[in-house]
């Protein structure tokens, strides 16, 4: 099959060939050496060239001796023509460069392609990278071509930090290149100074040994580590002086902080010449970016709390009065004050995260709760029926089920009906409310429980959430099913039938046919009441 490619050549039917069948006959080629060379260059000629295929090609040369020597020149003759995908200039550009050792033909295909490509940034910045090598390997002899190219890619690229971070980062790779990098950072420097996106970049490559001296203007490379940090630590220093707008100066002040942290976290650390320079840094750096008010992400201050050596509800404190809506936060003072024993702070504090949070202030209720519980068993009533009146159903729609649960077992199944009909008055309508009193009411005995109280909250549930939902109308069928009476149990699927989007009432039935085989079907053998459990009707 893989000798179609020459049969179809050799007919002059070659272009009937799809692009995949011609990549998998030059990669067949390739492992067997059997194309013949004017065979090949045909097939270039013919057909647009893709990277792959080209790829394939310089591999397949650069493993036979026979066709290393006419790879170059078929590169040339190739090159020549227009190619849509400016990776094939790449491709073969750095062919040139890494295995010839070709400049001149690597910055042939690179204005070549450049022609047809001149908006592409990757081919100026392969280009650039080539250069650099290039650089590094005459020792600095190719500065000028090296220069006039960077001066170009930045006049067409005017405005473009990115661009100007990526050129520092291909010439930052090589250690024999250091006037060019001294260059490509005073630029930086002196254009982008209002840039907080600057002032981060110098800091990080400050941080890997790179230190540039805006007095001298000169660049120069210092492995000393406590040397680096120190220099980093100065130059966000130095960019938070400079005038920046606000906003942006903010950002500044979390990018300083997030390096902060970074630097902590390293395995350097260890060193106590490190650990006291940088604790010392944190607080100063993290007091001074809250009194600008720039901190404004949750987990700076809760790292700043867990790392600080002064108070920790102090830091709590100030962190709730900037990012008033973080639940974590609120959570972590309350905390604090509970772990203390302080239960007047931690009430005082709840009630101003309640405030704050609002509809989101659930966890904070919870924690109260389960404090209490422990703690204070006799509060918890006031606290539950406070939540239970909440304004915000978020928060209401929990805890009136939770205060169900909690009364029944401290009050008793009497005080719990009482209370259930006050909470299911209290708006919007609560689900679980009904199918918690439901279940209470099932637990009890015989003697207690009536039929029509279950069937009235079952009644009630329906006509409050039927319309969309299933699950009500069969809870309530199988209870009829089962405690009940089965001739109500048609009726009821009609209700719901009535009742239901229309959407849902395929569902509805399905769900019925399931219950009338689970009750029905499967008790056909017991008695004419299919062995119902009937519970006592109310007197």
């Amino acid at each position: 099959m893989h000798f179609k490619f020459l049969d179809q050549f050799k007919k002059e039917s070659f272009l009937v060939m799809s692009a995949a069948e011609i990549e998998s006959e030059i990669h067949f080629m390739k492992t067997y050496s059997i194309m013949k060379w004017d065979e090949l260059i045909s097939m270039f000629q013919m057909f647009p060239v893709e990277k792959i295929s080209l790829s394939d090609y310089i591999e397949f040369c650069s493993n036979n001796a026979l066709f290393v020597t006419k790879c170059s020149n078929m590169l040339n003759t190739l090159m020549l023509k227009y190619h849509k995908d400016p990776e094939v200039y790449i491709t073969a550009a750095t062919y040139e460069f890494d295995d010839q050792n070709n400049i001149e033909s690597a910055r042939q295909y690179f204005a070549e392609g450049l022609k047809y490509h001149k908006n592409c940034k990757r081919l100026y910045l392969e280009e650039f990278w080539v250069e650099v090598q290039h650089l590094e390997k005459t020792a600095g002899a190719s500065l000028p071509i090296a220069m006039e190219k960077y001066r170009n890619l930045i006049k067409r690229f005017e405005d473009d930090i990115e661009f100007h971070f990526v050129l520092l980062e291909k010439a930052i790779k090589l250690s024999a290149v250091r006037e060019l990098q001294c260059n490509i950072v005073r630029d930086m420097v002196n254009k982008y100074r209002h840039s907080e996106l600057m002032w981060q970049k110098l800091a990080k490559i400050h941080f890997d040994g790179f230190i540039y001296h805006q007095e001298t203007e000169q660049l120069q490379y210092d492995k000393n580590y406590i040397s680096c940090i120190k220099n980093c630590i100065k130059t966000y220093e130095d960019g938070l002086k400079e005038n920046l707008p606000l906003k942006n100066k903010h950002k500044l002040w979390n990018f300083y902080i997030d390096h902060i942290i970074e630097i902590r976290k390293s395995y350097r650390m260890k060193k106590e010449t490190i650990r006291s320079f940088m604790n010392e840094t944190m607080e100063r750096a993290f007091q001074e970016a809250h009194n600008n008010k720039a901190i404004y992400k949750s987990q700076h201050y809760i790292y700043w709390t867990k790392n600080t050596n002064k108070g920790y509800h102090k830091v709590l404190r100030k962190a709730v009065e900037v990012i008033k809506d973080n639940v974590e936060l609120w959570s972590y003072l309350i905390t604090h004050y509970l772990n203390s024993d302080s239960l007047e702070l931690g009430i005082e504090t709840f009630q101003a995260g309640v405030r704050a949070l609002k509809c989101k202030s659930l966890p904070l209720w919870q924690l109260l709760i389960l404090y209490l519980a422990n703690t204070h068993p006799k509060l918890l009533q006031q606290f539950y029926r406070e939540g239970s009146y909440f304004p915000f159903p978020e928060v209401n729609l929990v805890m009136r089920p939770e205060y169900l649960e909690w009364s029944v077992v401290h009050n008793g199944i009497l005080s719990t009906r009482e209370l259930f009909v006050e909470l299911k008055d209290i708006k919007p309508e609560c689900k679980r409310l009904y199918i918690t009193m439901i279940s209470y009411e099932l637990t009890q005995n015989t003697g207690i429980t009536k039929l029509k109280t279950i069937r009235k909250l079952y009644n009630d549930v329906c006509n409050a959430f039927g319309q969309t939902d299933i699950g009500v109308w069969s809870d309530c069928i199988r209870f009829e099913y089962k405690y009940g009476s089965r001739k109500l149990v048609k009726e009821i699927y009609k209700a719901s039938l009535l009742c239901l989007e229309p959407s849902l009432r395929n569902g509805m039935t399905k769900e019925f046919e399931k219950l009338k085989h689970e009750f029905v079907e499967n008790n056909s053998n017991n008695s004419k009441d299919g062995g119902i459990i009937v519970i006592d009707d109310d007197e």
